[in-house]
């Protein structure tokens, strides 16, 4: 049973989820779909949307140490940023990895 906050959040993330290059298509968002893997976002896009997920549930910005999911060297050394994660924190109140 999907409760509100995993509704509400994937709502937010939907509209971030651009179609492949390569099928057209959109790929389907779950719990391990992660905004710098899968989605492939960049590092504005990423903050945009996270500033929207942590606005509408008063999670502290402070808290998310952003370099370990976009790296400013090697991208490859980042952490997947997942959609379970961001429900996670959400129903927690506070961000809960880094």
């Amino acid at each position: 049973m999907v409760d509100t906050v995993e509704k509400r959040v994937y709502e937010l993330v939907k509209p971030w989820n651009g179609r492949s290059w390569l099928t057209l298509k959109m790929p389907p968002l779950n719990g391990d779909t992660s905004l710098n893997q899968t989605m492939n976002m960049d590092e504005e896009e990423a903050q945009d949307l996270l500033d929207e997920i942590f606005t509408e549930f008063n999670l502290r910005h402070s808290d998310l140490d952003f370099s370990i999911y976009f790296p400013a060297k090697n991208r490859k050394d980042a952490k997947p940023l997942t959609i379970n994660m961001l429900i996670e924190s959400a129903r927690a109140g506070r961000w809960l990895y880094n």
